[in-house]
């Protein structure tokens, strides 16, 4: 198989680009869990799109009342935004490295003369038993983005003024 060097580059990057694209897409499905549509929004948008509601869970927490010297224990409902109960981590492709083993040729212009300054640097794979690449994708779990953070935090603190002190 015989390509030139920039091709080899450009299909290696779109790949990468690809990949990326899918992580993301994953990412936003991931996301879309904790949130269901707004009542009033139109039922054609899909997530991200159009006005979305925290997915709430109810929960019971205990808090101590005291009553004519005796301390009991009441359970108080809490509505807890699922979004703060579950960690959601980003992810990117942090780097790809290839390595192989290529054949490098300038290719020839169509009159037949050199012209080193416009000749295309041609690669081809030179056999070792096969034709074989390493390839090495390294995948990174990133900090959430900011304004997934700020939003998390208005839920918590939504959260704690819920809660008993």
């Amino acid at each position: 198989m015989t390509a030139s060097l920039g091709a080899l580059i450009s299909g290696l990057k779109k790949a990468v680009i690809e990949a990326q694209r899918s992580v993301s897409h994953q990412h936003i499905e991931e996301l879309r869990q904790f949130f269901v549509p707004d009542r009033e929004q139109d039922p054609s948008l899909t997530f991200p799109e159009g006005a979305w509601t925290a997915r709430m869970v109810g929960m019971n927490v205990p808090r101590e009342v005291s009553r004519n010297g005796a301390v009991a224990l009441e359970h108080h409902e809490v509505q807890v935004p699922l979004i703060t109960l579950l960690p959601l981590k980003s992810f990117a492709i942090e780097k790809v490295e290839v390595l192989t083993t290529l054949n490098l040729a300038l290719a020839e212009t169509p009159d037949g003369e050199e012209d080193e300054e416009a000749a295309e640097v041609r690669v081809s794979l030179r056999r070792q038993d096969e034709q074989t690449a390493e390839l090495k994708i390294v995948i990174q779990a990133l900090e959430p983005p900011a304004g997934y953070q700020r939003v998390v935090a208005a839920y918590e603190k939504l959260l704690n003024a819920q809660l008993p002190v």
